[in-house]
């Protein structure tokens, strides 16, 4: 039987001793740029060339050099002739001079000599000529050679974990292939007699619901997610399933079996592989029976059975260890919000670190209304958008108060 928990250690310091064992497997691979979305770059990108290459017009109009249509006016309209025409792309070899038009189109080049475009609703056209009522200024409706992205610029960072905009921006820039860190691969292991694979389950038992909430959180992270099954309450059993997930994976997520039944065995059957760190027992509310260990370099996260404690310690414990072992930045977006009622930490806990879920509430500014319910319900997750993490010293906020609120991909947002 596991003892209990007497004694507990923080977040901070619990990352600290995992941290210092685990163990980041090499591995990189060039992929396609289209495949790209969701991966962890391995190096920074960097612009060939300026975008745009030339100086492009920015509405379908005229060219013209500004300097010589200063004299313009409404009573007396200077009179341009138009010389030629480009398509978007197309760069003119022409030389413009005083008294002359060059028709374009929106991204067309302009030629030599122009510097503004007239809106083709701005002037009259008749003939071959156009007329002109007013004094352009320089640059105005077009779009200069790398204003968007000049040469050498490092446009996407190393760590930076590639979105769908940033899809597009590589094959905009003819960059067919990128490096990339190699996903993370975790192992996801429910534990419990009690339980049944949804996939195939048995009757009299209920179904392993939890799982599929972290194995899609992990995938929305950039991660490999490996779900292992449910295992019963039998100790060489779950330390033999325990001991190939750790030799297959960076990461190895628990749940259930932490606390100090009878039946409890997660915490033995780690101990059983001799890790070289073991931590049972987080200063976390809710979440305080939550274990963390490292086995061979690699991170084993012991996840409470009720689904709030289990979230909360994959948010304060699971993220920041994919992280660390991806080697990519935070995925965790904070904004800031004003409370929209008064919250008071439970008394038996309040000092220790706290998770508090919120509904957000349009508004100027955004208000974020916090929700309480027991640890096993699942309801209240389904209705928060993100959450708060209140310190250790902190045991109530009042109604207004500013808070950071964090979203979290595929909780906050799909």
């Amino acid at each position: 039987m596991v003892p209990l928990v007497t004694e507990y250690t923080s977040v901070e310091d619990a990352l600290r001793r995992i941290g210092r064992h685990a163990r980041i497997k090499p591995g990189l691979e060039w992929i396609s740029s289209l495949d790209a979305h969701g991966r962890i770059l391995a190096t920074a990108i960097r612009v060939e060339k300026d975008v745009p290459p030339f100086t492009l017009s920015h509405k379908d109009g005229f060219a013209v050099p500004a300097a010589t249509l200063q004299s313009a006016t409404r009573a007396h309209p200077a009179v341009l002739k138009v010389i030629g025409r480009a398509g978007a792309g197309e760069r003119p070899r022409t030389v413009m001079g005083k008294g002359t038009a060059f028709q374009v189109v929106t991204g067309a080049g302009l030629p030599a000599g122009a510097d503004a475009v007239l809106p083709v609703e701005s002037v009259e056209v008749r003939e071959g000529k156009i007329s002109v009522g007013y004094a352009p200024k320089p640059g105005s409706d077009v779009y200069g050679a790398g204003e968007d992205m000049r040469k050498g610029q490092v446009i996407l960072p190393k760590g930076h974990m590639v979105r769908a905009q940033d899809v597009g921006l590589l094959v905009a820039l003819r960059i067919p292939k990128v490096k990339v860190r190699r996903k993370p691969v975790i192992s996801v292991i429910s534990t419990g007699s009690e339980l049944t694979d949804p996939k195939r389950p048995k009757a009299g038992r209920m179904p392993d619901s939890h799982s599929p909430v972290f194995v899609r959180l992990c995938q929305r992270v950039g991660c490999d997610a490996v779900y292992l099954g449910v295992v019963g309450d039998d100790l060489p059993v779950l330390s033999r399933v325990l001991r190939k997930a750790v030799a297959s994976s960076d990461m190895v997520l628990t749940l259930g079996g932490t606390s100090a039944g009878g039946r409890d065995y997660i915490v033995e059957a780690v101990s059983s592989l001799r890790p070289e760190e073991v931590v049972h027992g987080i200063r976390m509310d809710r979440g305080r029976v939550t274990g963390v260990a490292s086995v061979n370099g690699t991170p084993i996260l012991m996840m409470p059975g009720p689904i709030q404690a289990a979230m909360n310690a994959y948010f304060l414990l699971g993220v920041p260890l994919v992280e660390m072992l991806s080697g990519g930045r935070s995925s965790i977006l904070e904004v800031p919000c004003i409370l929209g009622a008064p919250w008071h930490a439970r008394t038996r806990f309040s000092d220790f670190l706290k998770v508090v879920y919120v509904r957000l509430r349009k508004g100027a500014p955004l208000v974020a209304e916090p929700i309480v319910a027991e640890t096993e319900s699942i309801k209240m997750l389904v209705d928060a958008d993100g959450y708060i993490v209140v310190p250790e010293e902190v045991k109530e906020m009042a109604a207004g108060t500013s808070v950071m609120i964090r979203l979290v991909p595929g909780f906050s947002s799909s």
